[in-house]
């Protein structure tokens, strides 16, 4: 099982990876100061830069995402690395992998050479040693398309999801599907609010559930009067282009997402009563 991570986490690393606008400005910085263009320079970045540099310049592009997360859930839930697997794999990752692909706003790519903390930080945000149960894993494979599964064991490895919290966000799934199907944009939404709760005590979950329906309620208000950002990068992070005037992808976002609170309030109430 451990050539089949090493070769999925390979796969993974290798794919090209978007530079965000507050990078590249970033880097076109640092080219200044080393006298290099941009090929050049991340094939040395590694070498000129320390690993806290590194860190930060590249934290982003070396987080995975869900997706990213969900790649790997099928061989988590028939085995899971000990410590010393996740210290080989880093390893074997910067031997087998290399480099990365940097894809620029322009579509021009270029490669990175990897650096000991870019895979140490995928790998460990990854989080592969925090498998649920098979059991559980095999429970929810019963009754999700297999998609939405992986996804699901790539939400209970989230941050915050403690053993209490995968079997209580499992066991929901399993009674919201035997009533009707849910999609990829409500499991997350769960999974959130799930991972924020101080206490899952009922009644103190059944209370916050009451508070973020009404919240997400006022963000979709506020998102259809209009609002103004001052940094570029507040905007472009929040996917909105403008000042002062309603942004419909917005609006629609906040209305997706109330409308999932709102389904797992409803949840939430059937299943603490079941």
């Amino acid at each position: 099982m451990y050539d089949q991570l090493l070769a999925q986490t390979a796969k993974l690393l290798a794919k090209p990876r978007l530079i965000r606008p507050q990078t590249q400005r970033q880097l076109l910085t640092m080219l200044e100061e080393h006298s290099a263009n941009m090929t050049t320079f991340l094939l040395a970045a590694a070498e000129a830069l320390d690993e806290d540099e590194l860190d930060v310049l590249f934290a982003a592009q070396f987080t995975p995402g869900l997706d990213d997360q969900a790649q790997v859930t099928e061989i988590l839930s028939q085995w899971q690395p000990d410590k010393a697997d996740q210290v080989r794999l880093i390893d074997d990752l910067r031997t087998k992998v290399g480099h990365a692909v940097m894809l620029m706003p322009d579509a021009t790519e270029a490669k990175l050479t990897l650096h000991e903390v870019m895979v140490d930080r995928f790998v460990r945000l990854l989080r592969l040693g925090q498998a649920p149960p098979r059991k559980l894993m095999n429970e929810l494979r019963d009754v999700l398309p297999t998609e939405l599964w992986r996804i699901m064991g790539a939400l209970l490895r989230g941050r915050r999801f403690d053993a209490q919290r995968q079997a209580l966000f499992a066991k929901l799934v399993r009674d919201v599907v035997r009533r009707r199907p849910v999609d990829r944009g409500y499991l997350e939404t769960a999974a959130q609010f799930v991972a924020h709760q101080d206490s899952l005590e009922q009644a103190d979950v059944l209370a916050a559930a009451d508070s973020i329906v009404k919240a997400a309620h006022g963000s979709v208000s506020y998102a259809r009067s209009g609002h103004t950002y001052w940094s570029p990068d507040v905007a472009q992070h929040h996917h909105y282009h403008g000042q002062g005037h309603v942004h419909e992808e917005s609006v629609q976002r906040h209305q997706d997402e109330a409308q999932w609170l709102e389904q797992l309030r409803e949840d939430l109430h059937a299943f603490f009563n079941m």
